[in-house]
């Protein structure tokens, strides 16, 4: 995570990092290893055929726990089926999103808010506005469109749309579109509301005041100075008053994705070193970090990803497993984690040997973004695999 030019100072920004180095190395000797006892099977989502179109990118499951939703590449519509019927599939067209888009769900799935995805990179060295979109299910009509935001979140009671861009935190009055200053004119990259919806986490570049704040950089006039080039911060807000609360003491790489975790225990940093500045063996190398939700305290757990693309990540129905997309040479896998030891449990290989179960050749598995759930039984998991969907039944 550190370059050499960070100094001692940054010893502690670096950890997961090497942590993250340390156990994709051991991947490719895990004793837990993928074998052909895991349980899974091919979903053919409407009993699709043909090997054009609707590249899958994205999955959520709505709130009511019945309802798969599926986001797919270019200008295919959206899609969403029962859990266990498939093919029994809604459409919806939410327009022309050329690389797909990251749907979620609101809190009552009343709407989805959809944010751009890019075929190549996500930018790591540098900020890029994106697009975003709120559709409202039940009319299936954009009520909110957003071309140059750095990110946005929809509040628990799904009034307003937080978002984050240029110009700093604005909030969007979802009835009537209108837009308030939140007198925060500082940017950042990333934005999550908390699940009872009383703080906003923003992921902001660090000014030198709170650098020499952090525990871990107290009386590090270097490494003070090379943080404020590459470094980040996450400041918790009062979502009434807008006033901070706290800021995480830790130092972070730039940060993609602030996000809460279901249970409202955690608070996921999402977080990517700059692929020249770092000093990092692998340009593709992540990592999420996890905050107490409710003390702000940084906990010691850490999870690395080796994914091409931003990585999805999911906690199991009874939060004991950590998921996240990950990459080995040239095939996807989603990892299973101890959510509390950060120990790794179980992975699944989305490679070649899927073949064996393709039932004609109008099979497209090998391209396209990993995305998953979990499913509320605890006992499967979906994942994207090019026009189809892998079930996997990781506790048989």
């Amino acid at each position: 995570m550190s370059a050499p030019t960070l100094q001692k100072g940054l010893e502690r920004l670096s950890f997961p990092a090497l942590l993250a180095t340390a156990v994709a190395g051991l991947l490719g000797i895990a004793a837990f290893g993928q074998d052909d006892g895991q349980v899974y099977r091919i979903l053919k989502v409407g009993g699709q055929e043909t090997m054009s179109g609707y590249l899958t990118c994205w999955l959520d499951v709505a709130p009511d726990q019945r309802t798969v939703g599926l986001s797919s590449t270019q200008g295919f519509p959206y899609r969403s089926f029962p859990i266990d019927a498939e093919q029994n599939v809604q459409e919806m067209d939410i327009g022309n999103w050329y690389a797909g888009s990251r749907a979620r769900f609101s809190s009552t799935g009343k709407y989805l808010l959809l944010q751009q995805l890019f075929y190549i990179d996500y930018a790591p060295n540098k900020d890029r506005p994106i697009k975003y979109e709120v559709v409202d299910r039940a009319s299936q009509k954009a009520v909110a469109t957003f071309d140059d935001l750095y990110a946005a979140a929809i509040t628990p009671d799904e009034t307003t749309i937080v978002t984050l861009g240029k110009d700093g935190l604005h909030l969007h009055d979802i009835a009537t579109g209108k837009r308030t200053g939140t007198g925060l004119d500082r940017t950042g990259n990333a934005v999550a509301v908390s699940n009872d919806g009383t703080r906003i986490a923003v992921a902001h570049r660090p000014t030198k005041e709170e650098l020499e704040k952090l525990s871990s950089l107290r009386n590090e006039k270097d490494a003070v100075k090379n943080a404020l080039k590459v470094g980040q911060l996450v400041t918790i807000y009062d979502s009434a008053t807008l006033k901070p609360l706290a800021t995480l003491d830790e130092l972070f790489d730039k940060v993609f994705r602030l996000e809460y975790s279901p249970d409202g225990k955690d608070l996921w940093i999402h977080a990517k070193p700059h692929t020249r500045k770092g000093g990092n063996p692998n340009a593709n190398q992540s990592y999420v970090s996890v905050a107490d939700a409710q003390t702000n305290a940084m906990k010691r757990t850490s999870f690395p990803s080796l994914a091409l693309y931003e990585p999805d990540f999911r906690i199991s129905p009874n939060g004991e497993l950590f998921a996240i997309g990950s990459q080995q040479g040239r095939f996807m896998e989603v990892h299973l984690y101890d959510r509390a030891t950060g120990a790794m449990k179980d992975r699944f290989v989305l490679s070649y040997r899927l073949f064996e179960k393709m039932a004609t050749k109008a099979e497209f598995p090998s391209d396209g973004r990993l995305s998953f759930v979990f499913l509320p039984d605890g006992k499967r998991l979906l994942m994207t695999f090019g026009n189809r969907l892998i079930e996997w039944t990781y506790a048989p």
